[in-house]
């Protein structure tokens, strides 16, 4: 080929390079200049306040803390709503859009609240060992009694005093219950019990709650599950009435149909868990960690992110090291963290973007897209927005529109 006619392939394929970049350029495909940018709205707390945080993809997040809630808007002004509260270190448990905040061991009341404010606050005569809440408000406790143990359930229409409470006696003091979970419809308590006797058991069983059909002849407990010589790390009611069970060897969904119990999936686990998240009744995810036998050939790579929704597998992501972060939103979208390190991902295993934090994190959640971020640090919690990135503009001051 002559000189001339190599210099014309040349420009051709110049051209047609700078084409598809220019064309990519417009359509915001390109996102190596994307960069996450400080907006300066945030919130501020004490080293000592213990700050949790949760946001259902709206404008605004939920922050708790020692003196309070308050549900914080996204883009600054003032909080839709503020209560102050007074906890020892606060404990919060949630689920879509509702959440519940309370004190473990010495607690006496469990406060729920939706994006409008407080739904109701449950009394309770002893402390509570654990507590969780559904996306219709069902509040399900349980109760260190002197004779044993107590499991009660509230809503916002028997707030009062429960409308359930079912009784555990220390007949067997190797047996005691470690997580409750209410069904969305309201009809089903799933109590989850670790039995220490001669073999570790966990055992889980099933309650029906309707009185209309309890009253024509139904017993309340209508099935049992056990888990020889597993420990349950994660239980929760899924969409349609599905019971999501993880223990330390398997992961397995119930569906409940009237009083049946029924194996949809179960899926061996090969590797401990690291860390483990839900989003809403439709997905979890978990980050594997070191391998659960040293010979197994069918252990994860130690960082790799699993993705499910509730007909299996969805993605996977392979992090490279050990993760110390895992939070879910949006759709399934997460964010996997390693020390300071931040991977955001989509439902699908997908990298979405990454980000390094030059300081500590205690929290990072997705605000109300998966280019809005709350990142949380030792004594302030900052928005952050993913925006191209321009010469010679400078970042938003730190101190812009802080709630103190």
């Amino acid at each position: 080929m002559s000189k001339k006619g190599i210099v014309v392939i040349g420009l051709i394929i110049f051209g047609f390079a700078f084409l598809t970049q220019s064309i990519f350029g417009w359509m915001n495909v390109g996102t190596e200049d994307m960069r996450l940018e400080n907006t300066g709205h945030g919130v501020s707390y004490g080293f000592d306040a213990h700050p949790l945080f949760h946001s259902n993809g709206s404008r605004s997040f939920y922050f708790a803390t020692r003196t309070g809630i308050r549900y914080v808007p996204v883009r600054g002004g003032e909080p839709r709503f503020s209560e102050a509260l007074s906890f020892t270190r606060p404990h919060m448990a949630v689920r879509g859009e509702v959440i519940a905040v309370g004190e473990l061991e010495r607690g006496r009341s469990i406060h729920v609240y939706d994006s409008n404010g407080l739904m109701y606050t449950a009394p309770l005569d002893s402390p509570p060992e654990g507590f969780s809440v559904n996306e219709a408000g069902y509040l399900s406790v349980i109760l260190s009694i002197d004779s044993g143990y107590a499991i009660q359930i509230f809503n916002r229409h028997n707030w009062r005093e429960p409308f359930f409470t079912w009784y555990f006696y220390h007949t067997d003091a190797m047996r005691f219950p470690v997580a409750t979970e209410v069904s969305e419809d309201g009809q089903v308590i799933a109590i989850a019990y670790l039995n220490l006797g001669r073999h570790l058991t966990t055992e889980v069983e099933f309650m029906c709650l309707d009185r209309d059909v309890r009253r024509f002849g139904t017993d309340a407990l209508f099935a049992e599950e056990e888990f020889p010589d597993e420990m349950l790390l994660g239980m929760r009611f899924m969409e349609d009435n599905q019971l999501l069970l993880i223990t330390d060897n398997q992961i397995t969904l119930r569906r409940i149909i009237g009083n049946d119990v029924q194996e949809v999936w179960t899926k061996p686990l090969n590797n401990r868990l690291d860390q483990l998240g839900f989003y809403s009744g439709s997905h979890f995810a978990y980050v594997s960690g070191a391998p659960l036998s040293p010979d197994s050939h069918d252990a994860d790579p130690v960082g790799t992110v699993n993705i499910f929704d509730m007909s299996g597998q969805t993605g996977r992501f392979y992090l490279g090291r050990r993760a110390t972060h895992l939070s879910m939103g949006l759709g399934g979208a997460l964010i996997v963290g390693a020390d300071r390190y931040f991977h955001a991902l989509s439902a699908g295993g997908n990298s979405l973007w990454h980000h390094s934090v030059p300081h500590y994190v205690r929290d990072m959640i997705f605000l109300d897209n998966t280019n809005t971020v709350l990142i949380a640090g030792a004594n302030r919690a900052y928005v952050w927005r993913r925006q191209r990135g321009r010469d010679n503009e400078p970042l938003l001051p730190y101190y812009h529109n802080i709630i103190q």
